[in-house]
């Protein structure tokens, strides 16, 4: 049963954060404190054992993390709303989080499905990350490197000025409500992906490291499921690979049934001038395909040839796809001040 907490909560909890303006620095009253090598009584030094003491009940908890390098796996999933926030003097500002978390694990190190490499993994409803890296240090492999930073398996996720780094599977949005707002997300291999979920994207950074594919939607037939950009910069990251020169694209198709949208995009990356990919050779996978584009711009898309299964939407069809439209509730659970 759904909890009257969460709107109540979330408000008073808007009010304090942003009383500070553009800072979070100090804990709201009531919150789970993490800060490293601390030995003061009710403080954590783990950010795993500081979740895992939250009380199993529906009431809402905030976590807040001092600077610092934290490792090891975290899962959420007690059934009241969780938010965590990293410590920061600009809020609003990914690059100036001060908080990481780092794992590594991959198909290849021994974990038995693509969620349990994740760092951390959201597995109950109504959790809120603030000013969080969060890093899969696996690295590459030629098979079996999957390795992800963020598992989202709930609804109604936020996740707010995080930086999320990996190389392949990043990010798997895969069950729920998601938005993911002023974040940077890096990856080369399919590191935006997911089966049922609908992700919204604004205003974030999309660093891609090597060759291969932005998103790799696994939507399948008659699922709600759907990713939705509006709004955000695709860049080479900063120590990519040399084979990402022309051998990026928006994405490909894991599912024969993938919708993604990309609007509003600023193309810096060195694409691929097809811009979107099949799946695999002799395996297309684009029958029943929504890979929409509007108004993309920059030197990325500068001369592009675009794939024929893809769509350019005209602005009518471009407006079907908001925020509002994807995910009509977003007023109850996502916090404006991020929205652009």
């Amino acid at each position: 049963m759904r909890s009257f907490v969460l709107p109540v909560f979330l408000l008073l909890l808007g009010s304090a954060f942003r009383s500070a303006a553009r800072e979070s620095t100090q804990p709201p009253p009531g919150a789970v404190v993490v800060k490293p090598g601390t030995n003061v009584a009710g403080e954590f030094s783990d950010l795993g054992a500081a979740v895992d003491s939250l009380p199993a009940d529906n009431t809402s908890q905030v976590v807040f993390v001092y600077p610092g390098l934290y490792t090891g796996q975290v899962n959420i999933s007690r059934a009241g709303p969780v938010t965590i926030m990293g410590y920061t003097e600009n809020a609003f500002d990914y690059s100036q989080n001060t908080v990481t978390l780092v794992h590594n694990a991959s198909l290849a190190t021994g974990a038995l499905s693509d969620d349990l490499t994740g760092t951390l993994r959201v597995l109950s409803n109504n959790v809120s990350l603030y000013n969080l890296n969060v890093r899969n240090d696996f690295g590459v492999a030629s098979t079996n490197g999957q390795a992800i930073a963020l598992s989202g398996q709930a609804d109604h996720l936020g996740v707010y000025a995080c930086g999320l780094f990996s190389y392949q599977d990043t990010l798997y949005t895969n069950v729920g409500n998601h938005v993911f707002l002023k974040s940077y997300i890096e990856g080369a291999v399919d590191f935006i992906f997911g089966r049922h979920s609908i992700a919204y994207f604004e205003g974030n950074t999309i660093a891609s490291k090597g060759a291969g594919c932005i998103t790799a939607s696994g939507r399948e037939l008659n699922d709600t499921g759907m990713y939705v950009f509006n709004e955000n910069t695709v860049i080479a990251a900063p120590d990519a690979f040399a084979n990402v020169t022309g051998n990026v694209f928006l994405g490909r198709p894991w599912g024969d049934w993938a919708r993604v949208i990309f609007k509003n995009t600023n193309v810096l990356a060195p694409m691929n001038k097809t811009i979107w990919s099949i799946w695999d050779p002799g395996d297309d996978r684009t029958d029943f395909i929504l890979f929409g584009e509007y108004d993309s711009f920059g030197p990325g898309v500068a001369g592009a040839d675009r794939a024929n299964f893809s769509t350019v939407l005209t602005g009518a069809q471009a407006a079907q796809y908001t925020l509002v439209d994807a995910i009509p509730d977003y007023r109850e659970w996502v916090d404006g001040e991020y929205l652009l």
